[in-house]
């Protein structure tokens, strides 16, 4: 019995922060500018990078921290989570993997704006 509510409650839980995080994308999340990159052997974190992973690079933002993007121009949406610095170009706020790029429908621009909500 304790295994059955404890699981339903998980559930629960998490139904909430999936619906909450996906109000904020389509509301209030913030609006950045993105690229895509490649990288050395290893990220900022110590992970080997992966370029067909989900991953992102974001300046402040902890890793391991998990962003709901949706590209602003063809509606594509992707999580992502950060486990990189940068990007240390003027006026973009977010690079992410090649694997999160094409998720994102980004590749042929390179750049996009995309909606940003953070998720945990």
């Amino acid at each position: 019995m304790k295994k059955t509510f404890l699981l339903v409650a998980g559930v629960f839980t998490l139904g909430l922060n999936v619906q909450g995080a996906l109000a904020d994308v389509s509301g209030t999340g913030a609006t950045v500018k993105a690229s895509f990159y490649f990288h050395g052997t290893k990220t900022a974190s110590g992970e080997r990078f992966n370029p067909n992973g989900l991953t992102a690079a974001h300046k402040t933002f902890p890793f391991g921290t998990k962003l709901r993007l949706v590209n602003r121009s063809n509606g594509k949406t992707v999580t992502v989570r950060v486990n990189d610095r940068g990007p240390f170009i003027k006026g973009r706020e977010l690079d992410v993997s090649r694997g999160a790029a094409i998720a994102l429908g980004m590749v042929g621009s390179g750049i996009a704006t995309l909606q940003m909500a953070r998720l945990n």
